[in-house]
């Protein structure tokens, strides 16, 4: 890649993309926290504001493979798609397929154009027929925690072995999508930038993010190619994603603990990568430092407005953004994520408090206050109404049970239920 397109790019749009600015304001989902002055550790200093850079790298990334299904693996997926489409929950249990190592469920619908969807915890891959003409192999999402774990270059290498497996792979990746990211604490006030005026930005919509009154972020170009967000991390993390394994990552880079983490987002698309000459992955891996610049100098800027001039494109810059703008430039080692399970499970949450609830449903309706007793109890009856319900007589709630254990296996990526079935065949 020529290595100053980017800054071509820049040097003939800056003055058209910094001096559009916002039309629309909205509200949406979220909620935000106020700062006070932080005290951890390797402060930057700009004026009277600390901030702190945390972590900062690539969080999404979408990749696709030109190339052909073999016929072999174009009828086995066809036949595990037909399973997942069954009624009976023990057909659709056995819609998986280990590849590479990776026990993957085979969903019962494609996505798109794509016959096929491929899913565990660290790849969703969806998979074109052998017939198709225009399509990729394959299209895949790498997940951010297996990205945080193994890094990018592993990531895809084991991608590379799994799609080479399913047919002829024709050239290199292509980056059909990327989410760079940069992590960091401020005791900036992050509400108080006037949105028609400190912004300078190429797009024509910014929405501010909002939950029970109060402020949680920004986000700018929502559908286009390119999309930027600043939001606190914090939050999103206790409310939506549930990715609680970057606390420990943050806390290893200097984190309280305490005040809010605030992530600055770019999400490019295919589209805008082959315009900046970045659309193989090993094109846009050596330029990430670029590719920032480009978008925090010349696609996006926070500002201090001069009332005395009036061309936006000689304000200066706010000094958060400063700080925020030369994040790649950090040589800092970050720490991994060491442990990463490829299996889909449920949060112990999900399993140990939302999983008590029946439980404790049926000790209730029935006068039961002693755990012991209400257990054997649920138990008991359990086994008699699944008698009534099946119609087996003896193993109506164990078939019941082993129906929905097979299912979730199937989820949740944890067990090959074929060969479990199998070797049950033969053992009986």
């Amino acid at each position: 890649m020529d290595t100053n397109a980017v800054n071509q790019a820049a040097a003939t749009e800056t003055a058209s993309y910094r001096c559009g600015e916002s039309r629309t304001v909205g509200g949406v989902e979220g909620e935000g926290a106020g700062g006070t002055p932080l005290t951890n550790r390797v402060p930057l200093k700009y004026n009277a504001h600390i901030s702190m850079l945390l972590r900062f790298g690539i969080d999404s990334l979408y990749l696709s493979y030109p190339g052909v299904l073999s016929e072999d693996w174009d009828l086995k997926l066809s036949r595990l798609k037909v399973l997942a489409q069954m009624e009976d929950e023990v057909s659709q249990s056995i819609a998986q397929v280990t590849i590479c190592e990776h026990l993957f469920e085979v969903r019962d619908k494609g996505a798109g154009r794509f016959s096929f969807v491929l899913v565990d915890n660290a790849y969703r891959i969806q998979v074109s027929n052998a017939r198709s003409k225009s399509l990729p192999l394959a299209y895949v999402q790498i997940s951010s925690e297996y990205l945080t774990h193994a890094g990018i270059e592993k990531a895809e290498e084991g991608l590379r072995y799994i799609v080479n497996t399913l047919g002829m792979v024709n050239e290199p990746a292509n980056v059909s999508r990327v989410d760079l990211y940069a992590d960091f604490c401020t005791d900036c006030a992050m509400d108080a930038f006037d949105p028609l005026r400190d912004w300078v930005t190429r797009v024509e919509t910014m929405t501010l993010h909002y939950s029970s009154g109060q402020f949680s972020g920004w986000s700018f170009g929502s559908g286009g190619d390119i999309v930027a967000r600043l939001y606190d991390k914090t939050l999103e993390v206790d409310k939506k994603s549930h990715k609680f394994y970057l606390h420990e990552l943050w806390k290893a880079a200097g984190w309280d603990g305490v005040h809010p983490v605030w992530r600055m987002e770019f999400e490019a698309k295919r589209a805008a990568l082959v315009a900046l000459q970045m659309p193989k992955l090993s094109d846009l891996l050596p330029n990430l430092s670029s590719l920032w610049r480009y978008l925090t100098e010349n696609w996006l800027r926070l500002t201090v407005p001069t009332d005395s001039d009036i061309n936006r494109a000689r304000w200066s810059n706010h000094p958060l953004w400063d700080f925020i703008g030369a994040a790649f430039d950090d040589e800092t080692e970050h720490a991994k994520l060491q442990r990463f399970n490829p299996a889909r499970l449920p949060e112990d949450e999900r399993l140990f408090v939302h999983g008590l609830g029946g439980l404790t449903s049926f000790m209730a309706s029935r006068g039961i206050e002693d755990i012991g007793e209400g257990i054997g109890e649920y138990i008991h009856q359990a086994k008699a109404y699944h008698v009534v319900r099946s119609g087996f007589k003896h193993d109506g709630m164990e078939k019941y049970i082993g129906r929905k254990v097979k299912a979730k296996n199937r989820r949740y990526n944890t067990v090959l239920n074929a060969q479990q079935l199998q070797q049950a065949s033969i053992d009986s």
